[in-house]
């Protein structure tokens, strides 16, 4: 019998094995795939749209629900999404860390490069990026590569993870130049006094409370690097308007007004603002804020996940089971582990479930949706094979650094 020391190796080992190959089934396919919003990428859809933002809209979303996947058929071509290419990178950054083998770390600025050369930075205030396909929302559409908030963000905290583990000062230049982007070109919303708000893309002013979440998170986390004053003055009256937004059951609805959108308490978004508020702890200790963040937290873990650990759909749905929910909640409680051992535990718990049920193993690729009657067993790219492999690589990193404290004490 293996003395439980050795099968926690071993077990360390299969995950480390799977995020490797999962890493390698995307580079063999130079990271292209198929996005969950790209139907307006088939040139037949854009036809039949005849440019109807209602028929644009329906097309995006019923593509995204339908039960097999339909983007050949309508000749959708696969492609690099820039938020995929960030979080690929974040990964091989993470595996480099974990490994030392400098092959990860080589990867990783390859796909920096590759930001570079589509970044929308001549055009604004400082880099910038947007989905490679068209997206209609019910409240703005956005071309093609047009810059957002959510995507910039995304690849910005790639670009910092670079810095931090190279020192190379241009990837610092590159994270301050995204900061202007994103307080000087986003739509600054009012929201009251000794508050911010900014939209999620250019045109709108549609207040998306984990768009802004993000961007508060970016800037402090550059504020604590650079020290520089204008970072800290927008990041904070910015977290200030996310808290705000908090309800009294200690949740957080996807928009303000809620009604906006019909989405409510969903999984990877309470996610999101939960990570963000973790990160702007790390630079501006509260106990007030972290306070908020335990409730938060322990609504997140009571209500978007079910006894088996799998990811629900809304805190009142349990179906669909989504990969981006399974990879958000790894990522989520490995980071809260740093507050409770137990949260660690309860990351893996999910990450176990997800192999069971939205993993081939045969080719290292990872599932969209398990149902309540079928499973989606299509790998969309950036939606499933880059956030579980940035999700694995996140918790592993995380373990290793909860054990090295453990065998310190």
């Amino acid at each position: 019998m293996l003395r439980m020391q050795e099968v926690g190796i071993k077990t360390e080992t299969k995950y480390l094995d799977i995020c490797h190959h999962s890493l390698e089934w995307a580079r063999l396919r130079d990271y292209q795939g198929y996005s969950k919003f790209d139907a307006l990428n088939s040139p037949v859809l854009r036809i039949l749209s005849c440019r109807s933002r209602f028929l644009r809209s329906c097309f995006v979303f019923g593509n995204s629900r339908m039960p097999f996947n339909v983007r050949p058929l309508l000749g959708v071509r696969k492609k690099q999404n820039p938020k995929g290419l960030a979080l690929f990178g974040r990964a091989l950054f993470n595996m480099f860390r974990l490994t030392d083998d400098e092959t990860y770390l080589g990867r990783g600025q390859k796909l920096l490069n590759r930001l570079l050369e589509n970044s929308r930075g001549d055009d604004f205030s400082g880099h910038c990026w947007g989905y490679d396909h068209p997206w209609q929302n019910i409240a703005f559409f956005i071309p093609p590569y047009e810059p957002n908030a959510v995507v910039t963000c995304s690849v910005a905290d790639t670009f910092l993870s670079a810095y931090k583990i190279t020192g190379n000062v241009q990837f610092l230049d590159i994270c301050e130049s995204i900061a202007d982007f994103l307080m000087h070109d986003l739509t600054q919303i009012n929201v009251g006094p000794g508050l911010l708000c900014c939209s999620y893309d250019l045109h709108s002013n549609w207040k998306v409370i984990n768009v802004n979440s993000f961007v508060a998170a970016f800037l402090a986390k550059l504020y604590k690097i650079t020290g520089k004053e204008k970072y800290r003055d927008h990041a904070q009256p910015m977290m200030r308007w996310v808290l705000s937004q908090k309800t009294d059951y200690h949740a957080w609805y996807y928009t303000d007004p809620p009604e906006k959108s019909r989405i409510t308490h969903d999984n990877y978004h309470t996610g999101f603002v939960l990570d963000a508020i973790a990160e702007y702890l790390h630079v501006f200790p509260d106990a007030q804020i972290e306070q908020d963040y335990l409730n938060g937290l322990k609504f997140y873990r009571e209500n978007l996940f079910t006894d088996d650990y799998a990811p629900k759909w809304m805190y009142d749905r349990n179906f669909p089971h989504d990969i981006h929910g399974a990879a958000q909640g790894i990522i989520t409680f490995s980071r809260a582990a740093a507050r409770n051992s137990d949260h660690l535990t309860f990351a893996q718990n999910i990450l176990d479930w997800t192999l069971r049920n939205l993993y081939e193993s045969k080719s290292s690729r990872f599932y969209y949706q398990k149902g309540k009657i079928w499973t989606k067993r299509y790998t969309l790219m950036r939606w499933c094979q880059a956030w579980m492999c940035y999700a694995i690589s996140a918790f592993l990193l995380i373990e290793k650094s909860s054990k090295k404290i453990t065998s310190n004490r």
